[in-house]
């Protein structure tokens, strides 16, 4: 039973009663004659979702916990309750963002890696250059899974786009490894070994060049929490503690997997070109007696 009445009629919880009602038959009652009236706490507001009446509960976060371990702690405590019939769960708006990041980062990841296979695989004409210039991207997502675990930096939709960005980076070192021992290769003839060998020492300058600018242009950003540039703070860790441990260790696993992946070739021997004027054959000497 829904009843309207005229704003400011009932300024007191004990005219409530008095308010009149008339039954099918024209006759005048009082409110009170046939409901009980009982002062009792009601919620300021009604809300409804899908036009089903909902209840939100709010929370914020404690200092140093993340969105990963409140959802999860909340989740824990909701299954243990006994619900009665009738009452159902809608996971939180940030609940679903979560999980659609978890769900956009592997999508994203593996289509940036993927467009960069493609892209080499075309460049070089050949399959086991790319493969070992991607191994780089194993060891840059471990350097940025431990750079986050460190600053204890929640993933979000900032580190997404860090980790897209990081794949895009961090093959440009095994790039120009493997591309100069390709071309020692190639001119001299050599080995897959020898080549790598000859080509690391040459590539090592401009490769710890360009990563030590890029880590310390993040550096600040890596370290500010305060203001409009902690919004971008998980992006400098995914970037700066990713890059940073793929560049030491692209300098010690793709020489390896490159002398894998080119066994050593077996070079035919080269044939001497014939002189073009033939020494005299001796003849014996003859002695006469």
């Amino acid at each position: 039973m829904r009843v309207q009445l005229t704003p400011g009629s009932i300024n007191r919880p004990d005219l409530l009663r008095g308010i009149p009602l008339f039954t099918d038959d024209d006759q005048l009652i009082r409110l009170g004659d046939i409901a009980t009236i009982d002062t009792a706490q009601a919620p300021g507001e009604i809300q409804r979702i899908n036009q089903r009446q909902v209840l939100i509960f709010d929370g914020s976060l404690t200092e140093g916990a993340n969105l990963s371990e409140a959802i999860a702690e909340t989740t824990a405590i909701i299954d243990r309750l006994d619900l009665p019939d009738g009452i159902s769960l809608l996971p939180s708006a940030a609940a679903e963002t979560n999980e659609a990041l978890q769900g956009s980062l592997r999508l994203l990841g593996g289509l940036a890696t993927f467009l960069v296979f493609v892209v080499m695989a075309v460049q070089y004409n050949s399959l086991r250059d790319p493969l070992v210039i991607l191994l780089t991207i194993p060891l840059a997502v471990a350097g940025s899974i431990f750079g986050l675990y460190v600053t204890e930096t929640a993933i979000g939709a900032t580190v997404l786009i860090g980790v897209v960005l990081l794949v895009g980076i961090v093959v440009n070192n095994a790039i120009i490894l493997v591309e100069r021992a390709n071309q020692i290769r190639d001119r001299e003839g050599l080995s897959a070994r020898a080549a790598m060998l000859r080509a690391a020492p040459q590539r090592l300058r401009p490769i710890l060049m360009t990563t030590i600018t890029t880590v310390l242009g993040l550096l600040p950003l890596t370290w500010e929490r305060d203001g409009g540039a902690g919004f971008l703070q998980p992006l400098g860790v995914v970037v700066f503690s990713g890059l940073s441990l793929a560049t030491f260790l692209t300098l010690v696993i793709v020489p390896c997997f490159y002398t894998l992946f080119h066994p050593d070739r077996h070079l035919p021997t080269p044939t001497l070109p014939e002189p073009a004027i033939k020494s005299p054959t001796p003849q014996p000497s003859v002695i006469s007696h």
